[in-house]
Protein backbone atom coordinates (compact mmCIF):
# COMPACT_ATOMS: atom_id res chain seq x y z
CA UNK A 1 0.00 0.00 0.00
CA UNK A 2 3.28 2.67 0.57
CA UNK A 3 4.35 1.61 -2.85
CA UNK A 4 0.85 2.26 -4.35
CA UNK A 5 0.46 5.58 -2.37
CA UNK A 6 0.62 9.66 -4.39
CA UNK A 7 1.28 12.52 -3.48
CA UNK A 8 -2.39 14.56 -3.44
CA UNK A 9 -1.16 17.80 -2.30
CA UNK A 10 -3.34 18.97 -4.71
CA UNK A 11 -6.35 17.28 -3.93
CA UNK A 12 -5.47 18.93 -0.21
CA UNK A 13 -5.48 22.18 -1.51
CA UNK A 14 -8.76 21.87 -4.15
CA UNK A 15 -10.72 20.76 -0.88
CA UNK A 16 -9.53 23.88 1.06
CA UNK A 17 -10.28 25.92 -1.99
CA UNK A 18 -14.09 24.61 -2.86
CA UNK A 19 -14.45 25.59 1.44
CA UNK A 20 -13.37 28.85 1.03
CA UNK A 21 -15.46 29.45 -2.31
CA UNK A 22 -18.54 28.13 -0.37
CA UNK A 23 -17.87 30.35 2.90
CA UNK A 24 -17.42 33.84 0.49
CA UNK A 25 -20.54 32.70 -1.77
CA UNK A 26 -22.55 31.75 1.63
CA UNK A 27 -21.22 33.69 4.43
CA UNK A 28 -19.95 36.94 2.64
CA UNK A 29 -22.62 37.03 0.02
CA UNK A 30 -25.44 37.17 3.12
CA UNK A 31 -23.80 39.37 5.19
CA UNK A 32 -23.73 42.08 1.58
CA UNK A 33 -27.58 41.56 1.46
CA UNK A 34 -28.08 42.28 4.90
CA UNK A 35 -25.89 45.46 4.30
CA UNK A 36 -27.98 46.32 1.54
CA UNK A 37 -25.11 46.09 -1.08
CA UNK A 38 -25.93 43.31 -3.02
CA UNK A 39 -29.83 43.14 -4.47
CA UNK A 40 -31.94 40.06 -3.19
CA UNK A 41 -32.74 38.93 -6.85
CA UNK A 42 -31.32 36.75 -9.34
CA UNK A 43 -28.31 34.93 -8.59
CA UNK A 44 -27.98 36.19 -5.22
CA UNK A 45 -31.17 35.61 -4.25
CA UNK A 46 -30.94 32.02 -5.13
CA UNK A 47 -27.18 32.02 -3.05
CA UNK A 48 -29.52 33.37 -0.06
CA UNK A 49 -31.60 30.62 -0.65
CA UNK A 50 -28.89 27.62 -0.09
CA UNK A 51 -27.04 30.05 2.36
CA UNK A 52 -27.57 26.92 5.24
CA UNK A 53 -26.22 24.31 2.51
CA UNK A 54 -23.38 25.88 1.61
CA UNK A 55 -22.55 26.77 5.69
CA UNK A 56 -22.64 23.28 6.96
CA UNK A 57 -22.25 20.92 4.04
CA UNK A 58 -19.27 23.15 2.36
CA UNK A 59 -17.36 24.68 4.60
CA UNK A 60 -16.92 22.40 7.93
CA UNK A 61 -16.21 19.06 6.65
CA UNK A 62 -14.42 19.68 2.92
CA UNK A 63 -11.24 22.28 5.17
CA UNK A 64 -11.41 20.36 8.53
CA UNK A 65 -11.51 16.72 7.53
CA UNK A 66 -10.85 16.56 3.46
CA UNK A 67 -8.30 19.28 3.19
CA UNK A 68 -6.35 18.24 6.32
CA UNK A 69 -6.78 14.60 6.57
CA UNK A 70 -5.18 14.70 2.78
CA UNK A 71 -3.01 17.58 2.94
CA UNK A 72 -1.72 17.05 6.33
CA UNK A 73 -2.78 14.11 7.91
CA UNK A 74 0.18 11.40 5.90
CA UNK A 75 2.40 13.88 7.31
CA UNK A 76 1.44 13.40 10.94
CA UNK A 77 1.38 9.85 10.25
CA UNK A 78 5.14 9.85 8.19
CA UNK A 79 3.39 8.56 5.08
CA UNK A 80 4.15 10.34 1.49
CA UNK A 81 0.16 10.56 0.69
CA UNK A 82 -2.92 9.39 1.31
CA UNK A 83 -4.08 5.56 -0.19
CA UNK A 84 -6.29 4.98 -2.92
CA UNK A 85 -5.84 8.68 -4.39
CA UNK A 86 -7.70 7.78 -7.48
CA UNK A 87 -11.21 7.76 -5.37
CA UNK A 88 -9.73 10.74 -3.13
CA UNK A 89 -9.71 12.41 -6.41
CA UNK A 90 -13.04 11.24 -7.50
CA UNK A 91 -14.35 12.50 -4.12
CA UNK A 92 -13.09 16.20 -4.88
CA UNK A 93 -14.89 16.05 -8.36
CA UNK A 94 -17.99 15.04 -6.56
CA UNK A 95 -17.60 17.25 -3.84
CA UNK A 96 -17.06 20.18 -6.51
CA UNK A 97 -19.63 18.56 -8.80
CA UNK A 98 -21.92 19.33 -5.78
CA UNK A 99 -21.22 22.56 -4.49
CA UNK A 100 -21.76 23.71 -8.65
CA UNK A 101 -25.33 21.86 -8.57
CA UNK A 102 -26.32 23.70 -5.86
CA UNK A 103 -25.70 26.84 -6.59
CA UNK A 104 -26.31 26.84 -10.28
CA UNK A 105 -28.67 24.63 -10.52
CA UNK A 106 -32.85 24.02 -9.42
CA UNK A 107 -31.71 20.46 -8.44
CA UNK A 108 -30.63 20.78 -4.95
CA UNK A 109 -31.83 17.81 -3.71
CA UNK A 110 -29.50 15.92 -6.34
CA UNK A 111 -26.75 18.25 -5.30
CA UNK A 112 -27.31 17.21 -1.64
CA UNK A 113 -26.74 13.53 -3.05
CA UNK A 114 -24.09 13.69 -4.68
CA UNK A 115 -22.42 15.63 -1.79
CA UNK A 116 -22.87 12.99 0.34
CA UNK A 117 -21.76 10.07 -2.46
CA UNK A 118 -18.28 12.49 -2.22
CA UNK A 119 -17.68 13.03 1.17
CA UNK A 120 -18.11 9.22 2.29
CA UNK A 121 -15.29 8.30 -0.67
CA UNK A 122 -13.35 11.12 1.39
CA UNK A 123 -13.10 10.16 4.76
CA UNK A 124 -13.20 6.12 3.74
CA UNK A 125 -9.70 7.11 1.84
CA UNK A 126 -8.61 9.13 5.35
CA UNK A 127 -9.91 6.00 7.51
CA UNK A 128 -7.82 3.62 5.32
CA UNK A 129 -5.14 5.76 5.44
CA UNK A 130 -4.82 5.56 9.44
CA UNK A 131 -5.54 1.70 9.50
CA UNK A 132 -3.29 1.16 6.89
CA UNK A 133 -0.15 3.18 8.62
CA UNK A 134 -1.17 1.01 11.80
CA UNK A 135 -0.64 -2.11 9.39
CA UNK A 136 2.69 -1.32 8.23
CA UNK A 137 4.24 0.87 11.32
CA UNK A 138 6.80 -1.41 12.83
CA UNK A 139 6.78 1.29 16.21
CA UNK A 140 3.19 1.78 15.97
CA UNK A 141 3.98 5.19 17.73
CA UNK A 142 0.53 6.36 19.31
CA UNK A 143 -1.48 8.92 17.49
CA UNK A 144 -1.56 12.42 17.89
CA UNK A 145 -4.03 14.55 19.06
CA UNK A 146 -4.62 15.50 15.14
CA UNK A 147 -4.54 12.35 13.63
CA UNK A 148 -7.24 11.24 16.73
CA UNK A 149 -9.32 14.32 15.96
CA UNK A 150 -9.42 13.55 11.61
CA UNK A 151 -10.22 9.67 12.77
CA UNK A 152 -12.93 10.89 14.74
CA UNK A 153 -14.66 13.30 12.63
CA UNK A 154 -14.32 10.79 9.85
CA UNK A 155 -16.18 8.39 11.75
CA UNK A 156 -18.65 10.66 12.43
CA UNK A 157 -19.85 12.26 9.00
CA UNK A 158 -19.42 7.86 8.30
CA UNK A 159 -22.37 7.21 10.46
CA UNK A 160 -24.36 10.05 9.76
CA UNK A 161 -23.98 11.28 6.17
CA UNK A 162 -25.81 7.32 4.82
CA UNK A 163 -28.49 9.06 6.89
CA UNK A 164 -29.05 12.13 5.42
CA UNK A 165 -28.45 10.54 2.11
CA UNK A 166 -31.21 8.13 2.54
CA UNK A 167 -33.52 11.50 3.80
CA UNK A 168 -33.06 13.15 0.76
CA UNK A 169 -33.16 9.85 -1.70
CA UNK A 170 -36.67 9.66 -0.56
CA UNK A 171 -37.34 13.10 -1.26
CA UNK A 172 -36.50 12.38 -4.75
CA UNK A 173 -37.97 9.76 -5.06
CA UNK A 174 -41.58 11.18 -4.17
CA UNK A 175 -40.53 14.28 -5.84
CA UNK A 176 -40.55 16.51 -3.01
CA UNK A 177 -39.09 20.09 -3.67
CA UNK A 178 -35.45 20.58 -1.54
CA UNK A 179 -36.00 22.43 1.87
CA UNK A 180 -33.19 24.28 3.45
CA UNK A 181 -35.04 23.45 6.46
CA UNK A 182 -34.07 19.96 6.06
CA UNK A 183 -30.49 20.75 7.06
CA UNK A 184 -30.97 21.64 10.05
CA UNK A 185 -31.64 18.68 11.22
CA UNK A 186 -27.90 17.93 10.45
CA UNK A 187 -26.55 20.73 12.67
CA UNK A 188 -25.19 18.18 15.35
CA UNK A 189 -23.16 16.32 13.05
CA UNK A 190 -21.40 19.13 11.70
CA UNK A 191 -20.99 20.41 15.64
CA UNK A 192 -19.45 16.98 16.60
CA UNK A 193 -16.66 17.22 13.45
CA UNK A 194 -15.67 20.83 14.36
CA UNK A 195 -15.56 19.81 17.81
CA UNK A 196 -13.06 16.92 17.14
CA UNK A 197 -11.68 17.96 14.25
CA UNK A 198 -11.40 21.61 15.83
CA UNK A 199 -9.42 20.48 19.14
CA UNK A 200 -6.78 17.88 16.91
CA UNK A 201 -5.44 20.94 15.40
CA UNK A 202 -5.41 23.21 18.76
CA UNK A 203 -3.45 20.03 20.27
CA UNK A 204 -1.46 20.26 17.72
CA UNK A 205 0.22 23.52 17.93
CA UNK A 206 2.06 22.59 21.01
CA UNK A 207 2.37 18.97 21.07
CA UNK A 208 5.84 18.31 20.37
CA UNK A 209 6.53 20.52 23.47
CA UNK A 210 3.53 20.45 25.83
CA UNK A 211 3.07 16.18 25.86
CA UNK A 212 -0.47 16.38 26.21
CA UNK A 213 -1.33 13.41 28.15
CA UNK A 214 -3.09 11.24 25.31
CA UNK A 215 -5.44 8.82 26.90
CA UNK A 216 -7.39 10.85 28.54
CA UNK A 217 -7.83 13.70 25.40
CA UNK A 218 -8.19 10.31 23.11
CA UNK A 219 -10.94 9.43 26.17
CA UNK A 220 -13.07 12.51 25.52
CA UNK A 221 -13.07 12.77 22.11
CA UNK A 222 -14.09 9.12 21.65
CA UNK A 223 -16.84 9.39 23.95
CA UNK A 224 -18.19 12.78 22.75
CA UNK A 225 -18.57 11.39 19.07
CA UNK A 226 -19.79 8.08 19.93
CA UNK A 227 -22.47 9.60 22.49
CA UNK A 228 -23.63 12.26 20.31
CA UNK A 229 -23.59 9.81 16.84
CA UNK A 230 -25.66 7.36 18.46
CA UNK A 231 -28.27 10.09 19.46
CA UNK A 232 -28.65 11.66 16.92
CA UNK A 233 -28.84 8.57 14.36
CA UNK A 234 -31.70 7.34 17.11
CA UNK A 235 -33.40 10.16 17.15
CA UNK A 236 -33.70 10.71 13.12
CA UNK A 237 -35.05 7.48 13.06
CA UNK A 238 -37.34 7.79 15.85
CA UNK A 239 -38.49 11.68 14.51
CA UNK A 240 -37.24 12.35 11.21
CA UNK A 241 -34.72 14.87 10.29
CA UNK A 242 -36.92 17.93 10.63
CA UNK A 243 -38.25 16.34 13.64
CA UNK A 244 -34.31 16.27 15.38
CA UNK A 245 -34.44 20.50 14.55
CA UNK A 246 -37.90 20.89 16.25
CA UNK A 247 -37.11 19.23 19.27
CA UNK A 248 -36.79 21.84 22.24
CA UNK A 249 -37.04 19.31 25.47
CA UNK A 250 -34.54 19.33 28.01
CA UNK A 251 -33.65 15.60 27.53
CA UNK A 252 -34.17 15.55 23.66
CA UNK A 253 -31.44 14.45 21.15
CA UNK A 254 -30.93 18.32 20.39
CA UNK A 255 -29.91 19.65 23.99
CA UNK A 256 -28.45 16.32 25.10
CA UNK A 257 -25.89 16.42 22.19
CA UNK A 258 -25.08 20.38 22.91
CA UNK A 259 -24.49 19.47 26.29
CA UNK A 260 -21.98 16.43 25.32
CA UNK A 261 -20.58 19.15 23.30
CA UNK A 262 -19.85 21.76 25.38
CA UNK A 263 -19.16 19.35 28.45
CA UNK A 264 -16.15 17.97 26.10
CA UNK A 265 -15.05 21.50 25.35
CA UNK A 266 -14.56 22.69 28.56
CA UNK A 267 -12.72 19.28 29.66
CA UNK A 268 -10.53 19.37 26.14
CA UNK A 269 -9.58 23.35 26.56
CA UNK A 270 -8.69 22.75 30.58
CA UNK A 271 -6.37 19.60 29.34
CA UNK A 272 -5.07 22.12 26.66
CA UNK A 273 -4.35 25.44 28.76
CA UNK A 274 -2.93 23.01 31.72
CA UNK A 275 -0.37 21.48 28.82
CA UNK A 276 0.51 24.73 27.35
CA UNK A 277 1.24 26.14 31.18
CA UNK A 278 3.51 23.50 32.25
CA UNK A 279 5.13 23.59 28.80
CA UNK A 280 6.18 27.63 28.93
CA UNK A 281 5.23 27.45 25.69
CA UNK A 282 5.89 31.56 23.69
CA UNK A 283 2.80 32.71 21.58
CA UNK A 284 3.60 31.53 17.88
CA UNK A 285 1.12 32.23 15.05
CA UNK A 286 -0.91 28.77 14.78
CA UNK A 287 -1.11 29.17 18.56
CA UNK A 288 -2.81 32.45 18.48
CA UNK A 289 -5.50 31.06 16.18
CA UNK A 290 -6.26 28.21 18.50
CA UNK A 291 -6.38 30.64 21.05
CA UNK A 292 -8.99 32.83 18.96
CA UNK A 293 -10.51 28.64 18.69
CA UNK A 294 -10.78 28.50 22.21
CA UNK A 295 -11.80 32.05 23.23
CA UNK A 296 -14.67 32.18 20.32
CA UNK A 297 -16.13 28.51 21.49
CA UNK A 298 -16.10 29.77 25.18
CA UNK A 299 -18.14 32.45 24.02
CA UNK A 300 -20.61 30.39 22.28
CA UNK A 301 -20.72 28.13 25.74
CA UNK A 302 -21.67 32.12 28.13
CA UNK A 303 -24.14 32.56 25.33
CA UNK A 304 -25.86 29.29 25.26
CA UNK A 305 -26.33 29.01 29.07
CA UNK A 306 -27.15 32.83 29.15
CA UNK A 307 -29.57 33.11 26.46
CA UNK A 308 -30.15 29.47 24.90
CA UNK A 309 -28.50 30.07 21.65
CA UNK A 310 -25.26 30.82 20.09
CA UNK A 311 -23.18 27.42 20.43
CA UNK A 312 -23.71 27.04 17.13
CA UNK A 313 -22.58 29.95 15.72
CA UNK A 314 -19.60 30.21 17.52
CA UNK A 315 -18.15 26.84 16.37
CA UNK A 316 -19.31 28.35 12.81
CA UNK A 317 -16.97 31.03 13.28
CA UNK A 318 -14.12 28.81 15.53
CA UNK A 319 -14.03 26.81 12.42
CA UNK A 320 -12.10 29.55 10.30
CA UNK A 321 -9.82 30.06 13.55
CA UNK A 322 -9.14 26.14 13.64
CA UNK A 323 -8.65 26.45 9.55
CA UNK A 324 -5.74 29.19 10.03
CA UNK A 325 -4.20 27.54 12.65
CA UNK A 326 -3.80 24.28 10.95
CA UNK A 327 -3.10 26.37 7.89
CA UNK A 328 0.24 28.00 9.00
CA UNK A 329 0.91 25.06 11.68
CA UNK A 330 1.09 22.82 8.64
CA UNK A 331 3.10 25.28 6.23
CA UNK A 332 5.44 26.52 8.94
CA UNK A 333 6.33 23.12 11.00
CA UNK A 334 4.67 20.82 8.79
CA UNK A 335 6.16 21.60 5.32
CA UNK A 336 9.31 23.71 7.42
CA UNK A 337 8.80 26.79 5.18
CA UNK A 338 9.02 30.17 5.80
CA UNK A 339 5.88 32.65 5.54
CA UNK A 340 5.82 36.68 7.19
CA UNK A 341 4.67 36.20 10.54
CA UNK A 342 4.08 39.97 10.41
CA UNK A 343 1.17 39.32 7.81
CA UNK A 344 -0.29 36.23 9.74
CA UNK A 345 0.04 38.57 12.79
CA UNK A 346 -2.14 41.54 11.09
CA UNK A 347 -4.49 38.60 9.85
CA UNK A 348 -5.25 37.46 13.02
CA UNK A 349 -5.92 41.12 14.18
CA UNK A 350 -8.30 42.43 11.55
CA UNK A 351 -10.01 38.84 11.80
CA UNK A 352 -10.63 39.55 15.93
CA UNK A 353 -11.49 42.53 15.11
CA UNK A 354 -14.10 41.82 12.61
CA UNK A 355 -15.37 39.02 15.15
CA UNK A 356 -16.28 41.24 18.06
CA UNK A 357 -17.66 44.04 15.95
CA UNK A 358 -19.95 41.02 14.08
CA UNK A 359 -21.90 40.78 16.94
CA UNK A 360 -25.54 41.10 16.00
CA UNK A 361 -26.60 43.53 18.86
CA UNK A 362 -24.51 46.24 17.81
CA UNK A 363 -25.12 48.97 15.35
CA UNK A 364 -25.61 48.12 11.70
CA UNK A 365 -22.51 50.18 11.13
CA UNK A 366 -20.63 47.92 13.29
CA UNK A 367 -21.16 45.40 10.98
CA UNK A 368 -20.35 47.06 8.03
CA UNK A 369 -16.90 47.44 10.08
CA UNK A 370 -16.95 44.27 10.04
CA UNK A 371 -16.97 42.69 7.19
CA UNK A 372 -14.20 45.28 5.94
CA UNK A 373 -11.91 44.04 8.17
CA UNK A 374 -12.88 40.66 7.57
CA UNK A 375 -11.98 40.91 4.01
CA UNK A 376 -8.81 42.59 4.93
CA UNK A 377 -7.96 39.33 6.98
CA UNK A 378 -8.85 37.25 3.98
CA UNK A 379 -6.07 39.77 2.08
CA UNK A 380 -3.38 39.51 4.84
CA UNK A 381 -3.75 35.51 4.08
CA UNK A 382 -3.31 35.23 0.33
CA UNK A 383 -0.44 38.06 0.83
CA UNK A 384 1.06 35.86 3.37
CA UNK A 385 0.43 32.88 1.66
CA UNK A 386 1.57 34.31 -1.74
CA UNK A 387 5.03 35.05 -0.21
CA UNK A 388 5.11 32.01 1.24
CA UNK A 389 4.90 29.81 -1.58
CA UNK A 390 6.95 32.52 -4.25
CA UNK A 391 9.60 32.51 -1.94
CA UNK A 392 9.38 28.74 -1.10
CA UNK A 393 12.58 29.55 1.56
CA UNK A 394 12.90 27.08 4.22
CA UNK A 395 12.86 27.33 7.59
CA UNK A 396 16.61 27.80 9.84
CA UNK A 397 17.68 24.30 10.14
CA UNK A 398 19.04 23.36 13.94
CA UNK A 399 20.95 20.15 14.07
CA UNK A 400 19.33 18.71 17.82
CA UNK A 401 21.75 15.46 17.64
CA UNK A 402 19.42 12.85 17.08
CA UNK A 403 17.19 14.44 14.46
CA UNK A 404 17.00 17.78 12.80
CA UNK A 405 14.12 20.21 14.09
CA UNK A 406 12.96 23.55 12.11
CA UNK A 407 11.91 26.99 13.88
CA UNK A 408 11.92 30.19 12.46
CA UNK A 409 14.16 33.39 14.12
CA UNK A 410 11.00 35.35 15.22
CA UNK A 411 9.24 32.04 16.22
CA UNK A 412 10.91 30.29 19.09
CA UNK A 413 9.20 27.71 21.67
CA UNK A 414 11.21 27.63 24.97
CA UNK A 415 10.67 24.10 26.89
Amino acid sequence: MVRRTASVDGVGAGYLLVAALAGLLGGGGSALQQLGLLPHAGFWAGIDRVHSALMLLFVVVPALVCGFGTLWLPRALKRDGTVLPGLNKLSLACVSASGVLMVASPWQNAATLVWCCGTLMAVMVILATIFDSRADGEARAPFSPLVWGEMLASAVVLVTVPVLGAVVSHQIKTGAVFSPEMLTGFVEPITLVTLLAGFGVVFETGAKVARFPTFPVAAIMSLTAAAGTTLWVKSVFTHGLLGVAAQTAFFSAQSLILSAATLASVLLAALWMAGTWRANLTVRTPMLWGLGFLAVVSSGWVSQFMQGDGLHSALQVGTLYAVFCGLYLWRGEGCGRWYPTSLATAQFVCMVAGTVLAIPSLPAVCRMWSGGLLGASVLCFLLTMGLSFSQNRPLVEVNSGEKDAFETTDSMVRS
